[in-house]
């Protein structure tokens, strides 16, 4: 009797707790929403669900909303108009609905309800609703599911930060026009909502530009035979007695920009100078290098002469070629222009760069940096582009527009003090969000051993802080080491997970161990219907 009285006393306190579980288990949203107000019962999804709509802004999220009902349950919902139930309603909501981005989505067992001002807004909304069913509607193969219980609930929801990026480096190793689609759409059902597409480096050029055709027909190709070696530290992995190739045409790149629109994703394209530009180089030497320059040098990376000559005429006519074919192919409002790891030993010995430096009065190669970026900030401008930059370029102070963006990656502290000089900022700390370093270090573990391990809770841990200078955090997915796209998928994911939840989730609301049960329970399973090679969790 002792022992049923002491069972007796602990027994409402073990319901609260699991109770409480079994509520966070049925909300496995992946970022944590804002606000969520669990309710009673359930909405059930089937062929007969209607949807209505007051706003064009909802087109983008109903028609993702079908196509994955279409493919993984055999039907579509139909827009009707006199429906009271089994409804689901998009409605435009600017005077309710304050913030970007931000949407209320109330999950009722006669109705759904989306509310938001803008696209974005919906498709979040809609995102959110898709967690909330169960994980095969992210399948990419298997049986039909018609049936979709959702649980009730209120969401009230918006950003942390308007910027919430990914970079994925395509020159160091291509990627098929395939495989970027699908890791756009996987960003996009996290709610991540820029693409930072790393096209030039000097391992290859994978953008098609119509005035410089060399720039793919020897820039884009490497291994024997070709002008461009592969480089030799980090070492680059794989089998180097053959010839690597590939690159996006401009068709390629016009339907992936189109793609990722309608995911509420901008791209920001990077054309890396004017280190980092060997297959450049190499390409169009009599543009871009002094020929009576005896500089001899190596980059970090071990590459040699692979720095764009900026006491050249013709460097800036080509630069221009390139932005303006650039930017009609990307409309988003910025260009990223590198500006990182410019080789101790470059322009030493260049003739042109000497008479630069006398023309414009010039005391210091940082100086000379300085004039290279502060044309190419005017070029980008002529062509209606904002700039962002690593953080290598705001060492010299240079005249660059207010707008201009500065990404720090060297250390949490770097931007930070990029923020108190009052300048637009984008954390991207490698210690915290570069995704090509491994997650612990081990000999079987795939990814770079240059920086600290990398693990999805040291991930998770960033805080990035407040400022209105900090426009967003953003992770670098580096591509020496991936070998093919199963590498590329275990060295993103769980990463990005917990990068998106760092994104978007207000810090006071963000708890690793609550993270984790989501993860682990419908967080990963999306991951497995989708093929997603990700790292399991130890």
């Amino acid at each position: 009797m002792k022992y049923i009285r002491q069972l007796l006393r602990f027994l409402p306190l073990w319901l609260l707790l699991t109770g409480a579980l079994f509520a966070e288990t049925k909300y496995d949203i992946i970022p944590k929403p804002q606000k969520l107000f669990p309710g009673k019962g359930v909405f059930l999804l089937d062929k007969n669900t209607a949807y209505q709509t007051d706003t064009p802004l909802s087109h983008s999220a109903v028609a993702y909303l079908q196509n994955h009902l279409e493919y993984n349950a055999g039907y579509g919902i139909q827009q009707k108009k006199h429906v009271a139930k089994n409804i689901i309603c998009f409605r435009y909501a600017r005077g309710k609905v304050k913030k970007a981005e931000a949407y209320i989505l109330h999950i009722s067992p006669a109705k759904i309800v989306i509310e938001a001002k803008d696209k974005a807004g919906f498709f979040y909304a809609v995102i959110s609703l898709m967690q909330l069913m169960e994980p095969a509607i992210w399948q990419t193969a298997g049986t039909k599911h018609t049936r979709w219980h959702i649980p009730s609930c209120t969401i009230e929801d918006y950003p942390r930060y308007h910027w919430r990026g990914m970079m994925l480096d395509v020159s160091r190793n291509f990627f098929s026009k395939t495989y970027v689609k699908k890791f756009i759409d996987r960003m996009a059902q996290y709610k991540l909502n820029r693409f930072h597409w790393h096209l030039t480096d000097d391992e290859g050029w994978r953008i098609e530009i119509k005035q410089y055709p060399l720039l793919t027909r020897i820039g884009a190709r490497r291994g024997p035979g070709t002008k461009l070696p592969f480089s030799t530290f980090p070492a680059m992995r794989g089998p180097k007695n053959r010839v690597q190739s590939g690159y996006y045409t401009q068709n390629d790149i016009r339907e992936i920009v189109a793609y990722a629109k309608t995911r509420c994703i901008e791209i920001l394209p990077e054309i890396d100078m004017p280190g980092h530009a060997k297959a450049a180089v190499i390409a169009y030497p009599a543009l871009l290098q002094d020929p009576n320059d005896t500089s001899r040098y190596r980059s970090v990376q071990r590459v040699a002469n692979n720095t764009i000559d900026p006491g050249l005429e013709s460097t800036y006519r080509f630069m221009e070629h390139i932005i303006a074919e650039v930017s009609r192919l990307f409309p988003f409002g910025y260009i990223h222009l590198g500006g990182d790891e410019v080789p101790k030993g470059a322009w030493e010995h260049s003739p042109s760069v000497k008479k630069l430096m006398r023309r414009k009065g010039l005391k210091s190669k940082r100086a000379v940096a300085n004039y290279f970026f502060s044309r190419m900030d005017s070029i980008a401008a002529q062509y209606g582009k904002k700039i962002v930059v690593w953080q290598e370029v705001l060492k010299g102070k240079p005249n660059l527009r207010e707008d201009t963006i500065f990404m720090a990656w060297q250390n949490p502290k770097s931007g930070y003090r990029t923020i108190k000089q009052h300048r637009n900022t984008l954390m991207a700390p490698v210690q915290y969000l570069y995704f090509d370093q491994q997650y612990v270090r081990s000999k079987k573990e795939p990814g770079h051993t240059w920086s600290t391990p990398v693990s999805t809770r040291k991930t998770y841990s960033f805080n990035p802080g407040t400022s209105r200078y900090l426009k967003g955090v953003h992770a670098c997915l580096w591509s020496e080491t991936l070998l093919n796209k199963q590498i590329a998928d275990y060295l993103a994911w769980p990463r990005t997970l917990a990068l998106s939840e760092v994104a978007w989730t207000a810090q006071k609301h963000r708890n690793w161990h609550n993270f984790k049960r989501r993860m682990q329970g419908k967080g990963l399973e999306r991951l497995q219907v989708q093929g997603i090679h990700y790292r399991p969790m130890r």
